[in-house]
């Protein structure tokens, strides 16, 4: 049996519910078995990621092997939420990847500006989804070392 307490979760920042359950059936074809966490906002995923508010004291609030984040979002925006977790000693060598219908050249620069790792436009289609996946998990989970 694996111990479900030592595997770092996908953290998914996406305000849209559509979107993250079309990539939560992504992840599952692309087998990569690790959870997902799913925040519905930038001020969400900062909770999270100091196991603040609603998620102090949480047995599952795990420093997670990557942040899956839309840019624009309710509240605070992509790159503010990219800003803060860079800037934050205890979180910033967690890799950022902006997911994002956006293919704007001033988006790019201004996600790779704030500290992102890398900027992915979100496909159109599931079998997108599902390459997008399986892109993620060769790179992220069989190629780079993660901290």
């Amino acid at each position: 049996m694996i111990d479900r307490s030592a595997i770092s979760p996908v953290l998914v920042v996406e305000d849209s519910p559509e979107d993250y359950e079309v990539l939560k059936r992504a992840f599952k074809k692309a087998e990569i078995l690790l959870p997902l966490v799913h925040c519905k906002d930038g001020v969400d995923a900062m909770n999270y990621l100091k196991c603040e508010g609603v998620y102090q004291g949480d047995q599952n609030c795990i420093r997670p092997s990557f942040v899956l984040m839309d840019l624009n979002m309710p509240g605070v925006d992509g790159c503010s939420v990219i800003q803060q977790i860079k800037n934050d000693p205890a979180l910033s060598t967690i890799p950022l990847i902006v997911f994002t219908t956006s293919r704007s050249e001033k988006d790019v620069e201004e996600t790779y500006r704030a500290g992102a790792n890398s900027f992915m436009p979100k496909p159109v289609d599931m079998d997108g989804y599902v390459k997008v996946a399986q892109i993620l998990k060769s790179y992220w989970f069989e190629y780079a070392i993660l901290p």
